[in-house]
């Protein structure tokens, strides 16, 4: 067992945490459906090597003044598994106990991974790997998913190899601690000040205060899908661009925010990967860094312009990722309610795919998505040939009404813009759903 220094992303979520009384929001969870023979012996091994492989499965945060992370030794994890095989509905009993799981806090002052397997049949299994957020994001979801997957492969005989992580997270929090001081430090925050002089966060005109009826969730979910010809059309106007699909969304979403403000300067919350460094990209723990992307335009810009700005800024942003917006000086930004992730714009497997995030086992995550820390959280999610659209938003600000019509213009601009994007915003988005 050792200590080393929690890093900086693990002390803003401990800060947050503790203002916001948030604490079941921090967790994350992995999902994996087994549809055949299952050897839960090999799971059980396979889960004692996934928290042998990464340290931040068997690390804990003790009490005090400076946050810490304590990493223990290897050992065995227990994996309770729980048959709801002779329900009537065992699917939906399955997701009642994944939503129990991600609504129960990880204490991760004991232990930071709680794993479960659900028996849904002979054959049928649900793996649940919940992990409080200090060790994990999207991206090392995504590892986990593989890893676990390679693991479980190899514990029941088949031939597997994984790359080994050639730094592990405390390693990677030691070297960030260096990048953000000095000189360093000193360049990215002149950049992010510089860059987001002026800005103002983005006021919604269908924002306001609005009583829970009794007996509703205190959150919005809203999803639409772009179909297989319009996701096909989306990749190719990203291709035409030299670009991801980050920024071809992200544009249409300044685009729908123009439609629904009239403002041209719009500044946006997203998460980025913040792995920039080769050594992190098999390394599991919590390295996402939210950055605020600022796009400046006139109406009379094309969607085309708007996505070779967009992907400028994005570019620009990735290269200066290492320092977390709640870095900067408090007044940096203004207007709005003073909170800078307000409005969140997220593409979910833009720098890695999760297995987990697709088809049925995106249904199972329907808990996790619903519980946000975020008044407005956006997400575009590729699955395949379809993508999913969206939108998180909190029911005292927000109207469901509004939020459905919201997403639904987001699918229609998409929809004209894969059609003809070379056309102006205030034509493109003259048809704004209602």
């Amino acid at each position: 067992m050792r200590d080393e220094p929690a890093s900086v992303g693990q002390r803003l979520l401990a800060l947050m945490d503790h203002y916001r009384g948030q604490d079941s929001a921090l967790n994350e969870q992995v999902l994996w459906r087994l549809h055949g023979p299952y050897d839960h012996e090999a799971m059980t091994r396979a889960v004692a090597a996934l928290t042998a492989r990464h340290e931040p499965l068997r690390t804990t945060y003790p009490p005090g003044r400076r946050m810490r992370q304590r990493i223990h030794e290897p050992r065995e994890v227990p994996v309770p598994i729980t048959d709801v095989s002779a329900e009537a509905d065992p699917v939906a009993a399955a997701r009642r106990i994944v939503a129990s799981e991600v609504a129960t806090a990880v204490d991760a002052s004991v232990w930071p991974l709680r794993p479960r397997v659900l028996r849904l049949g002979h054959e049928h299994h649900l793996v649940v790997l919940t992990l409080h957020h200090y060790c994990s994001d999207d991206y090392s979801n995504a590892l986990l998913s593989r890893d676990l997957r390679a693991l479980y492969a190899g514990a029941t005989g088949a031939p597997t190899e994984l790359p080994a992580p050639q730094w592990q997270y405390a390693q990677w929090a030691r070297w960030q601690a260096e990048q953000l001081s000095g000189a360093n430090l000193e360049r990215l925050t002149a950049y992010w000040t510089g860059k987001l002089a002026g800005a103002r966060l983005v006021e919604l005109p269908a924002r306001g205060t609005r009583p829970v009826p009794e007996g509703e969730p205190p959150w919005i979910s809203v999803e639409h899908y772009l179909d297989a010809e319009t996701t096909a059309g989306l990749r190719q106007l990203a291709r035409r661009h030299r670009t991801t699909l980050f920024p071809v969304t992200l544009a249409v979403f300044y685009a729908l925010l123009h439609a629904e403000t009239a403002a041209g300067d719009l500044t946006v919350a997203s998460l980025f990967a913040n792995r920039g460094q080769p050594q992190v990209r098999d390394t599991v723990g919590f390295f996402a860094s939210m950055v605020l992307l600022r796009e400046r335009f006139t109406p009379d810009i094309t969607l085309s312009e708007l996505i070779r700005q967009t992907r400028a800024t994005v570019m620009d942003a990735m290269r200066h990722q290492d320092l977390p917006h709640q870095l900067l000086p408090p007044d940096t930004v203004v207007g709005g309610t003073g909170r800078t992730d307000d409005v969140l714009f997220q593409l979910i497997g833009s720098l890695m795919t999760r297995t987990d995030m697709a088809g049925e086992e995106l249904d199972d995550m329907e808990a996790q998505l619903e519980r946000r820390r975020f008044a407005l959280e956006f997400v575009v999610v590729p699955q395949g040939d379809v993508t999913s659209v969206l939108l998180l938003c909190s029911r005292a600000e927000f109207d469901p009404t509004w939020a459905d019509a919201f997403v639904r213009s987001y699918v229609d601009l998409i929809q004209r813009a894969v059609t003809d994007a070379d056309v102006p915003l205030t034509e493109l988005s003259a048809a704004r759903v209602v």
